[in-house]
């Protein structure tokens, strides 16, 4: 693929991401919403700062350049996508939700090892693989949920962790 592949799949990336932000605030729970979109952005940066700057994953062509990790991904596609997971899962057990979480975690992986296969997108270093991807990522929307649990429990006097 070329940069020219590259640089309009970024364009269109953040079109669909700014359109589905726009889309979310909509909802019902907006504020919730918000919330879960603004920690998981907290999240998503610093474990890919560190990610990054110890060398397991590289983004070749990114925008802005002059930052290491990915923005799109980590301030707008993977919010944007735990939005979802959380609007999906408001109401379900700890085990539904360790279920859904594969309707998210397995396309992104693909999603990235393809990415990382055919272009500039992104490049695993030092034994980062498929696997590490789909593990964290799978982490990563669970730890969103529970600490949306805990701030609904927090914050509604309620104790209902699922």
């Amino acid at each position: 693929m070329g940069r020219k592949f590259e640089k309009n799949l970024i364009k269109l990336l953040y079109f669909f991401g700014i359109s589905s932000f726009i889309y979310l605030i909509k909802k019902p729970l907006a504020k919730d919403w918000l919330l879960v979109f603004f920690i998981k952005s907290y999240y998503a940066s610093l474990v890919d700062k560190l990610v990054v700057n110890k060398g397991y994953v590289q983004y070749p062509t990114r925008f802005p350049k002059q930052v290491k990790t990915s923005v799109l991904f980590d301030y707008i596609i993977f919010p944007i996508t735990c939005v979802f997971y959380n609007q999906l899962t408001k109401d379900s057990r700890i085990l539904q939700c360790l279920l859904k979480v594969l309707y998210f975690s397995v396309p992104m992986t693909i999603t990235e090892l393809w990415l990382e296969k055919n272009t500039q997108l992104v490049k695993y270093k030092k034994g980062w693989n498929w696997k590490t991807t789909f593990y964290s990522l799978s982490f990563s929307f669970l730890l969103v949920r529970f600490s949306m649990s805990v701030i609904r429990c927090l914050f509604n006097n309620k104790y209902d962790f699922s």
